[in-house]
């Protein structure tokens, strides 16, 4: 499972959104007239071998024994030069800020439409000139917050009434550079089909897309719908980030271990790849998406025919570090870690070489737990995330049918040097 898919799995949006929020398709790169990009081609093995990444506890919150800090839905965690922490709850459509030290300050925005609100949040990102950036999926937007919680702005894309909207899934920066996953749709009734664009794209200072980095253009029939997990839940908008140069780094074939590094022009500077076989899903894996696309096929009109795949995306999560690093944590690394592991990431240099491989370990599980790295020296656990998403499904605590009830969500930050 795809990390930012945390931040956009339909269970985050009210029922009558699920399709909208999760129809996506694999993004494939904007072809340019542009010189030949560098290509590094990688083995299987990194070059200085595997070390072990400790991460120290400092504090959490929620769960059964925080009675003052429940949490909903979390979907993204960020954290400013101060070192305080953002959390967005996309079921309780609010952010809760926490200190350095674990104590709740405040919470900002509520769900709504007035100043300072939002619905169905499913990503945020700390935005250049100092402010929030929330984004809500549908109707797509970025509401700008102040640090006080009073709206700085909104970024509004496209327009419902031109018969056109956006249905948006990821938010982040870099540098000067802040970059959107999601998709354009355009329903035209009188052939009966809706034209779809999914993309990446930086926004321009109004908000608007700017520069696209990858794209694609379909049309669904509405005669003939199904809903394939490979084209409405995957997407390379899951598995991006941007450089703290605003190096856009994306991870587009779902089943093909190649990432492709974009200047902030759009200029495809470089491709590099490693020699990985895809995972095979086990029962546990299998089960959560059977569950999650049986899910969406029992909240739609007519029952259309649903299909899962049988393997996971071969890069489920793309991080590029303060040092200009791209760390890429695979299906095996997140499935199916060295025990003692909680996860497994391929760490490779600026030029796309395939250095080491960081064993972080800390309690938890990978295929319940997600881990988010939130700064330079702080990552937070996520605790039963896809026990929530999946009982916003009608399932259980996991993938299993014998699964207890889910305990409530709670966050773990560490450190970590």
């Amino acid at each position: 499972m795809t990390f930012p898919r945390p931040q956009t799995v339909a269970g985050v949006l009210p029922a009558g959104l699920v399709l909208a929020a999760l129809l996506a398709a694999a993004l494939l790169p904007t072809a340019g007239a542009h010189a030949e990009p560098a290509r590094v081609a990688n083995g299987p093995a990194p070059a200085d071998g595997t070390r072990d990444l400790e991460l120290t506890e400092l504090w959490r919150r929620g769960g059964l024994e925080d009675e003052d800090v429940i949490f909903g839905l979390i979907t993204a965690v960020r954290t400013d030069a101060d070192g305080t922490v953002y959390v967005l709850d996309s079921q309780l459509s609010e952010i809760k800020v926490f200190t350095p030290d674990g104590e709740l300050s405040e919470i900002l925005g509520r769900e709504g439409d007035g100043p300072g609100e939002f619905r169905g949040p499913a990503d945020m990102a700390l935005l250049p000139d100092g402010t929030l950036g929330v984004l809500q999926a549908f109707p797509g937007r970025v509401v700008r917050l102040n640090r006080d919680g009073t709206e700085a702005g909104k970024w509004t894309l496209g327009d419902p009434a031109a018969g056109a909207f956006y249905i948006m899934r990821g938010l982040k920066t870099g540098g000067d550079v802040v970059v959107a996953g999601g998709t354009q749709q355009h329903i035209d009734q009188s052939q009966g089909l809706v034209r779809r664009e999914t993309f990446l794209s930086s926004l321009g200072a109004d908000g608007l897309r700017d520069v696209t980095y990858s794209s694609r253009t379909f049309e669904l029939k509405f005669q003939e719908l199904r809903f394939d997990e490979k084209d409405i839940v995957d997407g390379a908008d899951q598995r991006y980030d941007v450089g703290p140069d605003g190096r856009v780094v994306v991870a587009i074939p779902r089943n093909g271990y190649e990432v492709s590094v974009f200047a902030p022009d759009g200029t495809l500077e470089r491709v590099f790849t490693r020699e990985y076989d895809p995972w095979v899903r086990d029962a546990r894996a299998e089960g959560i998406w059977r569950r999650i696309m049986e899910g969406i096929q029992a909240q739609q009109p007519g029952q259309a025919p649903v299909s899962w795949e049988q393997t996971e995306p071969d890069v489920e999560n793309v991080r590029v570090a303060a040092d200009g690093r791209t760390w890429i944590l695979t299906s095996r690394g997140m499935w199916t870690p060295p025990a003692g592991v909680f996860a497994r990431y391929d760490v490779f240099s600026p030029a796309g070489n395939f250095v080491e491989q960081v064993d972080v370990r800390c309690e938890g599980d990978p295929t319940s737990d997600v881990l988010i790295w939130a700064g330079p020296d702080r990552v937070l656990r996520v605790t039963g995330f896809w026990g929530a998403i999946l009982s916003r499904f009608g399932g259980g605590a996991g993938a299993g049918d014998d699964e207890t009830e889910a305990e409530p969500m709670s966050i773990v930050c560490y450190e970590y040097r």
